[in-house]
């Protein structure tokens, strides 16, 4: 976002009449859905809302699974899984884990019920759109509006009860967003008091800047989409011919843009990436905006030149944002997203920010990324509201990548950096402790020597039960603007003469996230790749970090965000991981190749089980698409087993029984990693006891036996008995009795594959007994002769019983018939 983000707090302005809607008292079996929106301090009462107010409102649906929804979506993002990027479709996600139709039309008709005409749902079915006038949103969901106006003036328009729904469709609602437009988001533009100093140009083998951008950015101080580049080690990735082509990037914006700007900045580049606007519940209307819209575009155009470009505007009010997010999500036509508004975590409200998570999540599982600019007021995100430490929406979210902001004082490579704090005044970079998320799995996972987790670490914020809250920045970039981007905006004027016109400078953590969004569409883009989108980029980010952190990072080690003074430094910058700049900047065209999915390709075997003292060998298979030799090391191994470090084959035999989780992790000389975990059961074999043949001497053979799973094994399924020369079964379905615990009848069915009477219970069972008597079973006449002469040999009898899980084991029993 460009700093300094006041925008998180303004109101937006409603230009409507001041009468009172007069509405109907909630029923008293109506459900109250979360609570009334809190008034912004110093904000105070105007009037009421007309009635014939138009309003648009979006309800949000819980997911039909919200527990596996979050499972698999961390599961195609985390390197290492058997998952690990099998994305699905929107088609697919819709049909796996959006609300099931039933529930989609019980809401459809509640609303109905109540005089309301709901929209098409949307095609992920995790919302309905609602137009409609604010009385009859005020007697549907039994509330009244006001209109409140900020201490800065602006006007808003307020539901002053929390929504009311019909009981037996509220639990299937997570919200209902645009009752109130008090989170109006109002970018602010920072540019310089002073200009910095001029820095070299390089050739990067991407587009280099006309001569006007190159004088601009010399006299203002700021920096040329190459410098960036360069910076942040690009370099490479031009250099190989790849500039992101066929890559689509979708910019989230809430004001409009001049394409005329857009044009300027290409032609001047010699760019060509196409740029397309996508209006959301009818756009962001006219104009040449505030020049937000102007670097969000700009940036990602000059670091990725020949992405397709996808504008997608949506109005800066009530439910304007989410629906806008909900596009992008739902039409997935952008592998890549990049957001530079939001607001600070306590003014987003607990329902918005689940549906936002919601939304979120469905991103990861179909395999975007999205990042979002951090915040421009440092660790105060909801200054001047508010001193206390607070954070930005959606950079908190769990399934964002969050970009903090750094000052470039020199641009390398690798560059000068340090965290961006110019006080109050001016702005900071954004980060700090969420006071809504626990902390996920890939911050929470990471090794100590990354500092994740620290002194400043804390569970209490959020409410954690146990372990700690989501910290913020995951990343960071350049954002001070005296060292700012230089971006082409207002050219025509229209904006007004106050304005400043053309080639400017202007910083914020706007200008990083759209670089970071840049590197992970050239990432996609690369033949490492292999036409396999990183997604969801934060688990591989902390795993580039924990595994080679200097060939892929470069460290922020010096300033704090604590822009107002008064939070006692926090946050300060440290060696690695930090809430003031995260993991730090990105070494481009390294961290690129360690993103992609198929650096390493390691194939993961999959659940194990094996029999204790039994010999093991098992082949781990992973390759370096660029031809390295790779090297394998494991952890959590059963006793008795080892890797080969060079080939990735366990062998060995277990020693002990039980349950280990086995972590293979297999790296290049270059610094990139894959891991892959499984779990590894070592159970005892199956026992065979209490075996008896009998009647064999009177022609009327009666074999019985009893059998029962090893211990740490699943139960039996199937049992299969293969009988020695002298014995046979014949087809006959009688005679065969199979019993459990206590004596119980189980049920069964029975086949012969090739000579061998293969028994599959209906159920499984730990332990069972078997009967087999004649005519199932048979005895040659020979046999019954020796037998009766008692001059018959001892005889093996061979039964392989076969677990859940397919496994099978095979018994012996050496008896004498009678």
């Amino acid at each position: 976002m460009s700093a300094p983000p006041r925008r998180l707090l303004a109101l937006a302005c409603a230009c409507v009449c001041l009468t009172v809607a007069l509405l109907a008292p909630a029923a008293a079996s109506a459900t109250r859905l979360g609570s009334a929106p809190a008034w912004p301090a110093g904000s105070r009462f105007v009037s009421a809302v007309a009635g014939d107010t138009p309003l648009h409102v979006t309800l949000t649906l819980q997911p039909r699974d919200p527990g596996a929804l979050q499972a698999f979506a961390d599961a195609v993002s985390t390197p290492g899984s058997p998952l690990y990027h099998d994305y699905i479709t929107p088609a697919q996600f819709a049909q796996r884990f959006g609300a099931a139709s039933g529930t989609v039309q019980a809401v459809e008709s509640s609303l109905k019920a109540h005089g309301l005409s709901p929209g098409q749902p949307s095609a992920n079915g995790l919302s309905i759109p609602l137009s409609a006038t604010a009385g009859a949103l005020g007697r549907a969901f039994s509330v009244s509006f006001a209109h409140v106006t900020a201490a800065s003036g602006a006007v808003a328009i307020v539901n002053q009860q929390a929504p009311s729904l019909d009981p037996a469709v509220a639990p299937d609602v997570q919200t209902v967003l645009g009752l109130d437009t008090l989170a109006a988001a109002r970018p602010l533009l920072l540019r310089a008091h002073t200009a910095g100093a001029a820095r070299p140009h390089v050739v990067t083998g991407g587009p280099q800047p006309c001569a006007a951008a190159a004088t601009a950015a010399a006299s203002q101080g700021g920096l040329t989409a190459d410098q960036i580049a360069s910076a942040y080690g690009l370099s490479g990735l031009y250099q190989a011919g790849n500039l992101a082509a066929g890559q689509t990037i979708a910019v989230l914006e809430l004001e409009p843009y001049d394409p005329n700007d857009i044009a300027a900045y290409e032609q001047c580049y010699g760019a060509s990436a196409p740029v397309a606007k996508v209006a959301v519940d009818g756009g962001a209307g006219g104009g040449s905006g505030a020049g937000e819209a102007a670097l969000d575009i700009e940036n990602t155009i000059g670091l990725a030149p020949q992405a397709n470009i996808a504008v997608y505007e949506g109005p800066n009010s009530g439910a304007g944002p989410y629906d806008t997010f909900s596009a992008m999500v739902t039409q997935r036509a952008a592998r890549v997203i990049t957001a530079s508004w939001g607001q600070c975590e306590p003014m987003n409200g607990p329902g918005t920010a689940s549906a936002e998570n919601t939304l979120f999540q469905e991103a990861a599982a179909q395999g975007q990324s999205i990042v979002s600019a951090a915040g421009d007021d440092g660790a105060e995100d909801c200054f001047p509201t508010r001193p206390a430490a607070e954070v930005d929406d959606p950079a908190s979210q769990p399934y964002v990548t969050g970009v903090g902001g750094t000052r470039i004082t020199a641009v390398g490579p690798p560059p000068s950096e340090s965290v961006w704090n110019d006080g109050p005044t001016t702005g900071a970079g954004g980060g700090g402790i969420s006071s809504v998320w626990k902390m996920p799995a890939y911050q929470a996972n990471t090794p100590r020597s990354l500092h994740v987790i620290g002194p400043n670490s804390l569970g209490s914020r959020c409410g954690a039960s146990s372990g700690y809250c989501r910290e913020v920045p995951d990343v960071s970039a350049d954002a001070d603007p005296a060292s700012g981007y230089l971006i082409y905006w207002n050219g025509s004027g229209a904006a007004g003469a106050t304005q400043p016109k053309g080639w400017q400078v202007v910083g914020g953590t706007s200008g990083a996230a759209p670089a970071w969004a840049a590197l992970i569409a050239l990432a996609n883009a690369s033949p490492a790749c292999k036409g396999t989108p990183i997604g969801f980029a934060n688990p591989a980010l902390y795993n580039a970090a924990a595994t080679a952190y200097a060939s892929n990072f470069n460290d922020i080690s010096s300033g704090n965000n604590d822009m107002t003074g008064v939070n006692g430094g926090q946050f300060a910058a440290g060696p690695r991981y930090d809430m003031a700049s995260g993991l730090g900047s990105p070494k481009g065209t390294v961290l690129a190749g360690t993103l992609c999915t198929d650096a390493i390709a390691l194939s993961n075997p999959g659940p194990q089980r094996s029999i204790v003292g039994s010999s093991v060998r098992l082949q781990i298979k992973a390759a370096d698409t660029r031809g390295a030799p790779v090297q394998f090391i494991a952890s959590g191994l059963p006793r008795g087993l080892s890797i080969n470090a060079s080939s990735g084959r366990i062998t060995g035999r277990p020693r002990d029984l039980g349950t280990s989780t086995v972590t293979v992790t297999v790296s290049d000389g270059a610094g990139t990693r894959s891991q892959a975990s499984f779990a590894w059961t070592i159970q005892s074999k199956p026992t065979l006891s209490n075996v008896s043949l009998t009647g064999v001497g009177v022609a009327r053979p009666r074999l019985s036996f009893a059998l029962a799973g090893g211990r740490g094994a699943p139960p039996l399924k199937t049992v299969g008995v293969a009988l020695p020369q002298g014995l046979s079964f014949s087809r006959s379905s009688a005679r065969i009795t199979v019993t459990g615990r206590g004596g119980r009848h189980l049920a069964f069915s029975a086949g012969l594959e090739h000579g061998t009477l293969v028994l599959t219970l209906h159920s499984a069972a730990s332990q069972v007994r078997v009967t087999i008597a004649y005519p199932r079973i048979q005895a040659s006449s020979s046999l019954t002769a020796q037998v009766a002469g008692q001059r018959a040999s001892r005889i093996t009898l061979t039964v392989e019983p076969t677990d859940g899980l397919k496994r099978t084991t095979r018994l012996t029993a050496r008896l004498n018939p009678s």
